[in-house]
């Protein structure tokens, strides 16, 4: 759809301000008020001759958690805390205007949502900042968000790529067996590092991190992005001894 807007004012980013401005040209980092109902990937254009360019477009959210209020006996302790469902609903509400790779669904419960998200640090990020901002809440387990395609349950698929010295080949790769990750590619730089790119379920990912970084001695560097849906790899081995939270 076409809408005609009117903007008010012009706003050009110079250095951490924003300063009013008469004109912008190509590379100049500006803000318009004035137009209520925009979003991410949508083109301004001269309303003469308005030609868009093509939206941009968001990978498919890959991991969920369920967030609802706080239900201890130790909600609202603290002095300002904001721990009503209502509150908490406003804020997921509000984290949807800016932040493309979220979603925010309904479940059974009128004081828990689903939250959907690219990966478990964007989830951990929002949890962290509403943390921060005085927010109580109860936070589920992390789980894969399956794709029914061809009347087969697929899940997501990530493309990871590790940086490992030479010493900790076996250890990683062990812990990627594990996670049913399929190597595709090795390179031996020659100079005691190693590369290697695995295509490893989304879910094999929650908590591979940790111990990726332990098993590499912290010197590991690990990056994945999202590739696509497989069908699902079956049952997975979550972690080998139980956690206490106090």
């Amino acid at each position: 759809s076409v809408e005609r807007v009117r903007i008010s004012e012009l706003m050009m980013t110079e250095a951490l301000t924003r300063k009013p401005a008469d004109e912008a040209g190509p590379g100049d980092i500006i803000a318009l008020p004035g137009i209520p109902e925009i979003m991410i990937g949508e083109t301004i254009a001269d309303p003469d001759d308005p030609r868009p360019l093509p939206l941009i477009t968001v990978d498919e959210p890959a991991i969920s958690m369920t967030i609802g209020t706080n239900t201890s006996p130790l909600a609202g302790r603290e002095k300002g805390t904001k721990v009503t469902a209502r509150l908490v609903k406003d804020r997921l509400e509000r984290e949807l205007v800016g932040n493309v790779s979220i979603r925010v669904l309904p479940t059974d419960r009128p004081d828990a949502w689903e939250v959907q998200g690219r990966g478990e640090l964007a989830l951990a990020i929002l949890v962290e900042n509403m943390r921060r901002e005085g927010y109580e809440m109860t936070v589920g387990k992390p789980q894969v968000v399956a794709k029914e395609i061809d009347g087969r349950k697929h899940e997501p698929v990530e493309r990871l790529t590790v940086d490992i010295p030479e010493e900790h080949l076996g250890a990683v790769t062990q812990l990627m067996a594990v996670r049913k990750g399929r190597m595709e590619h090795m390179t031996n730089h020659g100079t005691g590092w190693v590369r290697m790119e695995f295509l490893v379920p989304a879910r094999g990912l929650i908590g591979f991190r940790t111990e990726f970084m332990t098993e590499t001695r912290g010197t590991g560097m690990a990056h994945h992005v999202f590739e696509g849906y497989e069908p699902w790899f079956g049952e997975l081995r979550t972690r080998p001894s139980g956690s206490l939270v106090a």
